[in-house]
């Protein structure tokens, strides 16, 4: 439809161009003429047509693809690993990808490819129409329009650097964007607003910067390709005078009936080119970057995986497990061997950056084995479907993630299609029905970003909640109710109890008190099992539990004064 709407948009032009033509050759009558205004107008009447469908179907097929697309990059960033999405895929960039890439991409399809394709037909129709009419003022706009792409050749690499370069910039801006609004309260808290904003200032100013850089490279060029393209007329007149000039020439001197339509026709194709091609091309080029940057990140390989046919006993084994987040890095866990047992708790601890949370990592497929394997229910996890893996687990971690949506919404994570019944006897468990009761809306309120709305204490509860809910045979919980008051602990270590009959629990535990009656205690240090055994065994023997146990009994009555 582009390419009929370019025929007709060349038909005017011509007519008019073949109307001189008659006008030159002497007086003409109405009829004579009449023909060449009835072209125009039903070129015009048509075109009128064809572009309401053309548009139409461009804007529905352009749409349709670029949220196709989006679509892609949210299920990408389901299957990839965790490890993927950070340095050049964190949040910032891939929001950047979805919004930025993701309109360029939305507009380059529904407005400027078919402009760009009906002004391509258009030119190549008016100029093989000067061509015809006159060769020496086809010519003229051959090197008119010839100098116009040089000049368009030559910026495509400054253009295309230009264009990456502000890609990355404005990922940097929306990082800092929202590192300052969630951290707003905390650089108040220690008067460090100024350094805040001086770091979102910066990444504003070096988009700002770039972009002033560019321009001098950048416009002489556009504007060199512009003034090359004004020059086809003249130079036209230029051609067809020197070739009537040229009596020696092969060719004979160009009909001087001809002449004007051909100048006419002439000046046509250079403003069509120059308006619907030339103009054109930097959204077209930011549509292609959009295109490189999300191909770059629907490329990243995804988790592998097809096998769900895990047996009833979901035990997990770690056989020599070893994880690193980089090649060029020292391994985060090395030598880990140990198994979790169905209808068993068995503890992890040990000091900060132990490896203790990166193992529950692995266990999830957020990253995948640097060597060595994890069965779970006799499956290697390498092989398992993610998807199937992680509807068998509930993490309820102390770092919880609630979304701007409701209570509701956000506690039917846990099974959207858990009935008010089965809601309401979860809510009761997880020492939630004072806030219900509290909230403007009970459990429609909508939560603020991230949860701030609620204390930290309330949001654990709406995170065991949710894993009550998904009731799952396998639970990992990570200090989950470190952020609660001992009587709202007490409650809900109860409600937990629950969870743990005949399921597999693995218990990420700083507090060591949450993790005495554990059947089995894995102690961690330096990413490797420093020792294993029961809560007494283990204190009794000293070593590095012994030394957590007596820190931790020291802190605990620690006191003002």
């Amino acid at each position: 439809m582009a390419g009929v709407e370019g025929f007709l948009a060349a038909v005017p032009p011509l007519a008019v161009g073949l109307g001189l033509m008659r006008l030159a050759e002497g007086p003409a009558t109405v009829a004579e003429i009449a023909p060449h205004a009835a072209a125009c107008l039903l070129a015009v009447l048509l075109r009128i047509r064809v572009i309401q469908r053309a548009w139409k179907l461009g804007y529905g097929a352009g749409n349709h693809a670029a949220e196709a697309v989006r679509n892609r990059i949210v299920t990408h960033m389901r299957r990839v690993p965790l490890g993927a999405l950070s340095g050049r895929w964190a949040p910032a960039q891939l929001a950047t990808l979805i919004a930025e890439d993701g309109r360029w991409l939305n507009e380059t399809s529904t407005f400027y490819l078919n402009r760009f394709l009906n002004a391509l037909i258009a030119t190549a129709l008016l100029l093989a129409a000067a061509l015809w009419f006159a060769p020496a003022a086809g010519l003229a706009i051959v090197l008119a329009l010839g100098g116009g792409v040089a000049a368009l050749l030559v910026a495509g690499p400054i253009l295309s650097r230009f264009l990456r370069a502000r890609n990355e910039m404005i990922g940097e801006a929306t990082l800092r964007i929202g590192e300052y609004a969630d951290g707003i309260a905390m650089f108040r808290a220690f008067g460090r607003t100024g350094t805040a904003q001086a770091q979102l200032r910066a990444a504003v100013e070096a988009l700002h910067d770039t972009t002033l850089a560019m321009a001098p490279k950048l416009v002489p060029l556009q504007q060199a390709g512009a003034a090359m393209i004004a020059f086809a007329a003249p130079l036209a007149i230029l051609f067809v005078a020197a070739s009537a000039l040229a009596g020696q020439a092969p060719d004979p001197a160009p009909d001087p009936a001809a002449v004007i339509p051909a100048l006419f026709l002439t000046l046509a194709a250079a403003t069509t080119f120059y308006t619907g091609v030339l103009k054109i091309v930097l959204p077209l080029e930011l549509g292609e970057r959009a295109r490189v940057n999300i191909g770059a990140f629907l490329a990243v390989p995804e988790l592998g995986g097809t096998r769900h046919d895990f047996r009833p006993d979901l035990d997990i084994d770690f056989q020599a497990v070893r994880f690193r987040h980089a090649p060029d890095k020292p391994d985060a866990v090395r030598d880990i061997s140990f198994a979790a047992r169905q209808g068993r708790v068995t503890a992890i601890v040990g000091p900060s950056g132990a490896g203790k949370s990166t193992l529950v990592a692995l266990l999830l497929r957020f990253h995948d084995l640097s060597g060595g394997q994890i069965r779970l229910g006799g499956v290697d996890l390498s092989e398992a479907d993610p998807a199937a893996l992680q509807a068998l687990v509930s993490l309820v971690s102390q770092d919880v993630h609630l979304f701007r949506d409701s209570l509701r919404a956000n506690l039917l994570l846990g099974d959207p299609g858990a009935d008010p019944d089965r809601l309401a006897r979860v809510i009761a468990a997880a020492q939630l029905r004072d806030l219900v009761a509290a909230l403007p809306a009970g459990l429609d309120t909508v939560l603020g970003d991230t949860g701030r709305t609620l204390s930290g204490g309330e949001r654990q509860r709406v995170a065991i909640a949710r894993a009550l809910l998904k009731d799952a045979p396998v639970i990992v919980l990570d200090e989950a109710t470190s952020a609660m008051d001992p009587l709202s602990e007490a409650a809900i270590q109860r409600a937990i109890a629950a969870l743990e009959t005949d399921r597999t629990v693995i218990v990420i535990a700083h507090r060591l008190r949450t993790a005495t009656e554990a059947d089995e205690i894995i102690v961690m240090e330096g990413g490797q099992i420093v020792a294993r055994g029961r809560h007494d065994d283990l204190l009794a023997a000293g070593g590095l539990y012994g030394r957590l146990w007596a820190a931790q009994e020291k802190a605990a009555g620690w006191r003002l004064r």
